[in-house]
């Protein structure tokens, strides 16, 4: 009698679970609807920012060993409807880094985290060669790994 009410459960606990289909399994468990955002971001690890007249030229690392540069014009930080450009104190267990935020994927804001002490080594003030390839009339911002 033993044998058959073990042999029962251990066929009721192996068919139950086949036969129950839960409606939660057929989409993510933290898609529910209201929660799905049309923003995205790319973080990348800031080598260089140099300090021009009307913008700032931001070298980053890119795969491998190459760098990559970008110029965010310093008319961003502006205070208004259009502040696009954002600084974070960079505290010592953080690393310098750049993040893009995208809106529907077109170009929304970027924060620099970096130290405010201009006198650290992240910080230069940038020669003529530098400024000379980059645009400074830029209204968007790509990053490319």
């Amino acid at each position: 009698m033993k044998k058959v009410l073990l042999a029962l459960m251990l066929v009721a606990g192996m068919v139950i679970p086949a036969l129950a289909q839960d409606k939660a399994a057929e989409k993510p468990i933290w898609d529910r609807g209201d929660n799905v955002s049309d923003m995205t971001y790319q973080t990348v690890v800031v080598d260089r920012v140099y300090d021009s007249i009307d913008s700032y030229i931001v070298f980053y690392q890119k795969q491998g060993y190459e760098l990559g540069k970008v110029a965010i014009p310093k008319s961003w930080a502006n205070l208004g409807t259009n502040h696009k450009l954002f600084f974070r104190n960079k505290v010592k267990t953080l690393s310098n880094s750049m993040t893009v935020f995208y809106k529907n994927n077109e170009f929304y804001k970027v924060v620099l985290t970096l130290p405010v002490d201009k006198a650290d080594h992240v910080w230069a003030v940038a020669p003529n060669d530098v400024v000379s390839g980059v645009s400074q009339d830029a209204t968007t911002l790509d990053i490319a790994y």
